[in-house]
């Protein structure tokens, strides 16, 4: 059986304003619980 490593998923949300503004934002997550989590969302 595959050995599950740790899998970090990093997320970036990056906007451009009208006024030419950039704004990025940066999150991170685990992507094993993102997945399960998932699932479980689309299992409903």
């Amino acid at each position: 059986m595959e050995d599950q490593k740790e899998q970090n998923v990093i997320a970036q949300e990056w906007v451009v304003m009208f006024d030419g503004q950039i704004k990025r934002s940066e999150k991170k997550f685990d992507g094993n619980l993102h997945h399960i989590e998932i699932n479980r969302k689309n299992n409903k």
